[in-house]
């Protein structure tokens, strides 16, 4: 039994002083509505304007995992005597209110913008509002759980995205092979990052972009919380997951449907010196013996003598044998582990190039030329890799005359944990009011903010619409004739809709970063069926 699962519940899932806020709305109160928004990215301040936007996702898991299971009596039992004890007023009334005319279930709506929509920043993804006048306080209550389910897998689809774009302007520029863009950069993360189910959520979040991970529970994610088939097989052995998950697999297997993501045969350090010095090149041997299967493996070689390695073993003595693995279809991947990054893989690739020099091909784009290994060999980085040093050994890479293809990179806790709510500037903000029948504008507005901060909230019932070209959010009200909200309904007492499924959640993430990187003009009525034609259809369509 998960002892931390079983005494979560909505009432505990929240920051203490929410606790107190039942009793601070106005006499009269009925409704309130809030949003959640991306307001800015630091990315874009540190790579460019082109950056300043948000991929939307990871709602639905939190819908999955949290909202769909009813309060119960025992929740209540509980948190009445936790917070009398922490000093809190508890609103026991509003919540057996909750658990005795609702069944348990919350009685707010949850609108969002389909998961993996691409768009800029200082748009509304989300909008909450209660569906009981009797709970007009629960709509900021769930604020905590609910903001951190949004802005933490977001902000790694958006820093993993950022990343691939960058990937993707040097491939652009050095190689003839876009292909290799889906695997350039690897989720190393999950033992870098607070706990299992951050390593879910960030290992689904990276892979809506790429296809290379070793984060076992993002590929567990996706397949739990994003497939139909698994909807399907869950419903049949409802308190089974793992039975449920078994049938997907097998599935899978027989109809030779590929997993979101994948890995290769990898080496660390305990297997490369566990026969001291003098085994190390028998391990590497072992290693691109797998190779010669038709297998890629990466072998980390920075144990003793690195360039050693390279020069006279990489490149020397296996030479041989990595050529015949090319043959067989296998690929040996060089991988250092310390030192400067840029100095390391350049000189890596100086060497190789030199070893490899009558299997090497030239790359010619722009007037220039790019030095490209056989397909047999690559190098891959995962030590001390962020934004900044994988744009400088990328840029490194090609002033000195190589293709980007050659690389591949790993990211860890640079991916997965050094990221927090203020990389985009997350935020959940009250924006109207229900007093009295009447509705109001709320929102904040402090002269003390730094102007380059952005602290000024929106006000009103507010809908993200599509124009035909871009993301606007407006309040509702506003809204011009034939103008449709593309907030869609997710979730509304204790049930969820509109089931989205990973395949289109990618779809829409490269369909929506293609326009905002070609600064698409040509208006589309429905960008998300332009997505794919599995995709569901546009909201307001």
């Amino acid at each position: 039994m998960s002892i931390l699962s079983a005494l979560t519940s909505a009432i505990t899932n929240a920051d203490s002083y929410k606790v107190s806020h039942w009793f601070q709305y106005p006499e009269g109160t009925e409704y309130v509505s809030s949003y959640i928004e991306a307001r800015s990215s630091k990315y874009a301040k540190a790579l460019g304007k082109e950056y300043d936007f948000a991929e939307f996702f990871g709602l639905q898991a939190f819908i999955k995992e949290y909202l769909t299971k009813p309060v119960t009596q025992d929740d209540i039992d509980l948190a009445e005597l936790l917070f009398k004890a922490h000093g809190e007023p508890f609103n026991k009334e509003g919540w057996q209110y909750i658990v005795d005319k609702c069944d348990g279930k919350l009685p707010i709506e949850i609108r969002a913008l389909p998961e993996g929509t691409v768009l800029p920043t200082s748009n509304a993804l989300v909008e909450i509002v209660n569906t009981d006048p009797k709970c007009f306080w629960l709509t900021s209550y769930v604020e905590t759980a609910l903001l951190r389910a949004v802005w933490y897998p977001t902000t790694v689809a958006t820093k993993s995205r950022a990343i691939k774009e960058i990937c993707r302007e040097f491939l652009d520029r050095t190689s003839d092979n876009p292909a290799a863009l889906e695997f350039m950069l690897h989720d190393f993360g999950a033992r870098g990052v607070s706990s299992n189910e951050s390593s879910t959520l960030a290992g689904m979040a990276h892979i809506v972009n790429f296809s290379g991970t070793d984060t076992v529970m993002g590929i567990v994610g996706a397949l739990g919380y994003y497939n139909k088939d698994f909807d399907k097989f869950l419903e049949e052995t409802p308190d089974n997951p793992k039975r449920a998950m078994i049938k997907l697999l097998q599935k899978m297997e027989q109809e030779g449907k590929p997993l979101p993501a994948f890995s290769v045969i990898a080496s660390e350090h305990s297997t490369m010196t566990i026969e001291g010095r003098a085994g190390e090149k028998g391990q590497i041997k072992k290693l691109i013996d797998e190779a010669k299967k038709g297998k890629i493996v990466s072998i980390v070689s920075d144990s003793y003598d690195y360039y050693n390695n390279v020069e006279n073993v990489f490149g020397g003595e296996l030479k041989q044998d990595i050529l015949d693995a090319g043959k067989a279809g296998g690929r040996v991947v060089v991988r250092p582990d310390s030192g400067d990054p840029v100095e390391v893989v350049t000189k890596t690739l100086a060497i190789l190039c030199e070893k490899f020099k009558d299997e090497c091909t030239v790359v010619k784009k722009g007037g220039k030329e790019y030095k490209l290994l056989p397909p047999c060999i690559r190098v891959l980085q995962g030590d001390g890799i962020d934004l900044d040093s994988l744009k400088n050994m990328l840029t490194a890479i090609e002033k000195a005359g190589f293709s980007a293809e050659n690389m591949v990179f790993g990211m860890g806790g640079g991916l997965e944990q050094k990221v927090n709510r203020d990389d985009l500037n997350f935020a959940q903000k009250a924006s109207a009011a229900c007093i009295k029948g009447v509705w109001h504008d709320v929102h904040k507005d402090p002269v003390t903010a730094d102007p380059n901060f952005v602290k000024k909230s929106k006000k009103g019932r507010l809908s993200t619409i599509w124009d035909g070209v871009a993301f606007a959010t407006k309040r509702t009200l506003d809204l011009l004739k034939g103008q449709n909200d593309s907030l869609q309904v997710v979730y509304k007492n204790g049930e969820m809709f509109n089931t989205q499924y990973f395949d289109e959640i990618r779809e829409r993430a490269e369909y929506f970063m293609k326009r905002l990187r070609e600064h698409a003009t040509a208006p589309v009525e429905n960008p998300w069926a332009q997505a794919s034609a599995k995709s569901a259809p546009a909201p307001g369509a």
